[in-house]
């Protein structure tokens, strides 16, 4: 065990005391003052020699004596000295602080640039590095600081710290003795697979906050996917099924009906573009006009021109594209009829068969004799195989046109819906240019009470290119033979129908797959459940196992103080168990411990550490004076003892 005990100790300077010795021997201490007389500056300066700290663990304190407005004093030096003995040996250490003032270039006066220390081990100057080993290969400075303070323990350490202190000191407990325990605890080995209690508790514990968090969320979600059930229990879907595949057909034959086109569509596309052509010149003239006007009606009367052109053209195509349906579908019609007298002749040629000719009528015209049998046979043989080539040509011919006339027909039916896809842009677009215009009448009238426009009739050049456009609107506007109005509106109310077939039947579709997902939903919780159940099972299992380790630890550990006992964990409201590290004194928390169970409870853990470092050093003891009695301790003790009647430091070795 080695024993440091403090000899004698020289200060100079240092805080409040310009200067003071203590010489005490290595024997115990009570040092008597009132306030202010410096005791606690004797602790102080001792740590400050060892380990540039104070008391309370503080590296940045001013050690120099100050003036009565807290300015630190100059051209003084700080000086302690301290007189040790190690196992009975003589050890001094001796720390000088020293201002620096220097003169700079040019100026007279010196100025403060800081600070010099110097440093002695048993009277030999040495450097910052050499003087820090030779303190710590007398003791560690965290150690010495755990031997000298009682409060330093509990106070200045972590809890974490002072755990892991303490199993040093004491012996933790394995994992598997704490498992050998408690047979219950046995399935813990698979359950850590090699993880530690802490690691594993941490998984468990984040597998527990997820699945309950997943758990929670899926009521939230079924009720999300319940609100898109819309599913109609009272609709027969057969019968919705069956009727919406009637009105497709009805559809069909409907569009089929609508395919025409127009003998006049170049004609009348010529036409149009001569009513723009005449439009864009109006335009431009009115411009030339109207450029005084305001820019509003202008701008009003542009627009409109530009919309009534492009009504007129849009009114062109429909027409146009009306009478090309109406052709195809002529031509259509043209082509089955075609086809049905092509079958007819296939037929009736098929049916023909080969008649052979009586065997009387073959005469020799040279002699007028039957000829032979040979040779009518022969003859017979190639009017029979001319007759079969004649009738398969005929057939083949046949065929050929009937391919010919089904290719057109298709090639006409896709050239019909493009002209029906055409032509119901044609009737949107028509609807938007017509809206507008109203619009624009509108805008006008509020414009013209307001502005002036040019006197276009007036103008030569206006005049004769509105009388130009006003014929061609007359030509352009004649009534053309519409047969499909009727058709677009049944096939606008069919479609219609489909429309609303088809939302049902979606809507049935939606909610099927919803339910499947709901279900799906369904079983994920009662498999995060599945999951959280086990989860928990482990999560018992560990703090059973925390429980019999408190019991193992704290039993071996505090049969090694003599008034301090060790909570070592924490039972939570929950019921779970926490880690900790509380020094308990008669029961009580530390932090409610009165001074002098404190500075019992501290001599309590320094008489332990000192057994566990191997060594002893002086415990400086501040307010000795409110503790009545303290616990034997192999340490040298110096008490700091509050005394009114002592206006200076009075001391005595006992």
């Amino acid at each position: 065990m080695n024993e440091i005990k403090l000899s004698k100790m020289e200060i100079r300077n240092f805080k409040g005391r310009k200067e003071f010795t203590l010489n005490i021997n290595g024997l115990n201490a009570n040092i008597f003052g009132e306030n202010g007389t410096g005791k606690t500056t004797l602790n102080d300066a001792f740590l400050w020699v060892l380990f540039d700290k104070d008391s309370t663990n503080r590296k940045d304190f001013s050690v120099k004596p100050q003036d009565k407005d807290g300015n630190d004093r100059h051209y003084l030096e700080t000086e302690v000295t301290l007189e040790l003995l190690v196992n009975g040996q003589p050890r001094t250490f001796r720390k000088m602080l020293t201002e620096k003032w220097t003169k700079k270039h040019g100026e007279e006066d010196k100025e403060f640039t800081g600070h010099e220390t110097a440093l002695w081990v048993d009277t030999v100057p040495v450097k910052k590095k050499e003087y820090t080993e030779q303190i710590n290969a007398l003791i560690d400075e965290t150690a010495f600081k755990l031997l000298t303070n009682p409060f330093f323990f509990c106070t200045q350490l972590k809890w974490e710290d002072r755990r892991k202190t303490l199993m040093e000191i004491c012996g933790d407990v394995s994992d598997v003795d704490v498992i050998s325990s408690d047979e219950k605890l046995a399935a813990l080995t698979d359950i850590l697979n090699g993880k530690s209690i802490t690691d594993q508790k941490k998984i468990i514990a984040e597998k527990i906050k997820m699945l309950n968090k997943n758990i929670e969320a899926i009521p939230i979600r079924i009720s999300e996917q319940s609100r898109k059930m819309t599913f109609d229990e009272e609709a027969n879907y057969p019968v919705v099924d069956e009727k919406l595949l009637e009105l497709k057909t009805t559809l069909r034959t409907i569009e089929r009906s609508m395919m025409d086109t127009s003998q006049l569509a170049s004609v009348y596309h010529q036409k149009q573009q001569d009513a723009f052509r005449l439009s864009t010149e109006i335009d431009e003239r009115k411009k030339e006009l109207d450029a005084g006007n305001m820019a509003g009606l202008n701008k009003a009367i542009d627009e409109k021109s530009k919309l009534e052109g492009e009504k007129y053209r849009l009114n062109s195509d429909t027409r146009s594209t009306e009478a090309r349906i109406r052709d195809k579908g002529k031509l259509i019609t043209d082509n089955e009829a075609g086809l049905v007298k092509l079958r007819d002749a296939w037929n009736l040629e098929n049916e023909k068969q080969f008649i052979e000719p009586d065997g009387d009528q073959f005469i020799c015209p040279t002699c007028e004799q039957s000829l032979p049998q040979d040779k009518k046979d022969s003859r017979i043989a190639q009017m029979s195989k001319n007759f079969e080539q004649t009738k398969a040509r005929n057939l083949a011919n046949i065929r050929t046109g009937g391919k010919e006339i089904g290719s057109n027909q298709l090639s006409i039916t896709h050239e019909i819906e493009v002209l029906n896809q055409d032509q119901m842009k044609h009737e949107m677009d028509l609807n938007t240019v017509t809206d507008r215009l109203a619009e624009l009448d509108k805008e006008l009238q509020a414009e013209k009470g307001r502005t002036y426009g040019g006197d276009y009739d007036t103008d030569s050049k206006y005049s004769a290119l509105n009388t130009q456009m006003q014929s061609l609107k007359t030509e352009l506007n004649k009534p053309i033979e519409d047969t499909t109005t009727e058709l677009l509106e049944r096939k606008k109310g069919i479609s219609e129908q489909i429309n609303a077939l088809n939302k049902i039947l979606n809507n049935r579709d939606i909610s099927i797959k919803t339910q499947e997902r709901i279900d799906e939903l369904k079983d994920e919780e009662r498999t995060l459940s599945s999951q959280l159940s086990q989860f928990e099972k482990q999560r018992y299992l560990i703090e059973e196992f925390i429980k019999a380790k408190v019991n193992l630890l704290e039993d071996n550990i505090n049969s090694k103080f003599l008034m301090v006992k060790w909570r070592l964990f924490d039972t939570q409201i929950n019921g779970g168990i926490s880690e900790c590290c509380e020094a308990m004194v008669d029961g009580v928390g530390y932090p409610n411990v009165n001074h002098a169970g404190k500075v019992n409870a501290g001599l309590d853990i320094i008489n332990v550490l000192a057994g566990h470092y191997g060594c002893v050093a002086p415990i400086f003891i501040d307010f000795r004076e409110s503790v009545s009695r303290i616990i034997d301790t192999g340490s040298q003790v110096i008490n700091l003892i509050k005394s009114e009647e002592d206006k200076t430091l009075r001391v005595e070795a006992v």
